[in-house]
Order: structure tokens, then C-alpha cells, then sequence
């Protein structure tokens, strides 16, 4: 430590306020520099300046300088920038995972509403097909029976069963709307024990 440093580190240490500022406005500069090609942002740079003169005047008496004071703050504003932008990269992952949080969230929200009001809507196209057709729908859909249980349980034919079958879909895809794609993975989800044999719908 040159004896000018020696100097004002022993005023330092002695809690001379004025040589501390005198010190702080002389030297500033120099460290906010260093600060900034590490941080490239002039409020953080000052930040953590600050932040090294302040633990340098608040534990002066504590902190053992053997070589020069102005190398002394250079490696702390290097250490405290580099932790800074550790800090930055964690609260930068932190936020981005955050936001992922918030969009699959939202979006889940927004597709378990659209499907519960597609469901809504579904029961209650059943609710409105025609008695014998609905008989047969739910008998297929909701009992699980194949087409000719149906037809033995009601006494009608085959063919008859398929063609309810066929006008509830038909009155169900209505239903879908805008929610097409949707509509059309629900519908397959809903009504997955119909018959494979009435076709893709």
C-alpha cells in the first residue's frame, strides 16, 4: 500500500467521514467503470459501487488491506458484480418459469372451461333428440350395449339402430361450433363406446 493509500485508510478506519467522501469522489469513477463492463447498466453499476464503499466504511475496522486499497476495491466491485449477474440469471429463470406457470395454467383453465361448457352442451342436444333415438344413443353410449342388444331390447332392426345412431352424431357435431377441434377430440372421448363399425366421425 503506497503511503498516500496507507493514509487515507488509516482516516478510514478512524471513521473520518470527510476523508471517506473525499476519497469516494476522487476514486468513483474508476470502479463504476469496472462495474459497468460486467453489468452494462449504469443504475446497477452505482448500486454495487455504493455497496462496497459502504461495507468498507461500516467494517473498516474489521477488514485487513495488506497490499494496495484501490486493487482492494476493485476485486470487491468485480465479486459483487459477478454476483450480481448470478442474481440476474436466477430471478431471469425464476420470472421465465413463473410465466410458463402462469400460460399453462391459463391455458388449462381456459380449455377445462371449454370443455365443460361442450359437455353441457352435448347432454343437452341429447336431451333434445327425438325419444326413440335417444333411447338408442344412450343405450349405445351410456349402457354400452351393442347394436343388436339394442335392436333385441327395443324390437327394431340393425339397420334402424344405426340410423338413430347416426342422426344423434350428426345432431351432436352441431353442437361443436367454433370449438371444432375441440369438439371433435371430446366427442370421440365421450361417446367412445359407440360402435366402431358406424365409421370415423
Amino acid at each position: 500500500m503506497t503511503p498516500e493509500e496507507s493514509a487515507i485508510w488509516i482516516r478510514i478506519q478512524q471513521k473520518d467521514i470527510r476523508a471517506f467522501e473525499e476519497f469516494y469522489r476522487s476514486a468513483y469513477k474508476r470502479f463504476f467503470l469496472m462495474a459497468f463492463q460486467y453489468l452494462k447498466d449504469a443504475d446497477t453499476s452505482q448500486e454495487v459501487v455504493n455497496d462496497v464503499f459502504m461495507k468498507l466504511w461500516e467494517d473498516s475496522a474489521e477488514i485487513i488491506i495488506e497490499k494496495s486499497l484501490v486493487s482492494y476495491i476493485y476485486r470487491a466491485v468485480i465479486n459483487r458484480s459477478l454476483n450480481q449477474l448470478q442474481k440476474q440469471k436466477r430471478d431471469l429463470a425464476q420470472i421465465r418459469s413463473l410465466q410458463y406457470s402462469l400460460q399453462h395454467d391459463a391455458t388449462y383453465e381456459l380449455r377445462q372451461m371449454e370443455e365443460n361448457e361442450l359437455k353441457a352442451a352435448l347432454y343437452k342436444a341429447i336431451d333434445q333428440l327425438p325419444d326413440q333415438c335417444r333411447r338408442v344413443f344412450c343405450l349405445s353410449r351410456f349402457e354400452q350395449l351393442k347394436q343388436q342388444e339394442i335392436a333385441d331390447q327395443l324390437g327394431i332392426s340393425i339397420k334402424t339402430v344405426k340410423n338413430h345412431i347416426t342422426y344423434a352424431l350428426k345432431q351432436l357435431h352441431k353442437v361443436t361450433g367454433e370449438l371444432l377441434v375441440i369438439g371433435i377430440v371430446l366427442l370421440k372421448l365421450f361417446f367412445s363406446g359407440i360402435d366402431q363399425d358406424l365409421g370415423s366421425f
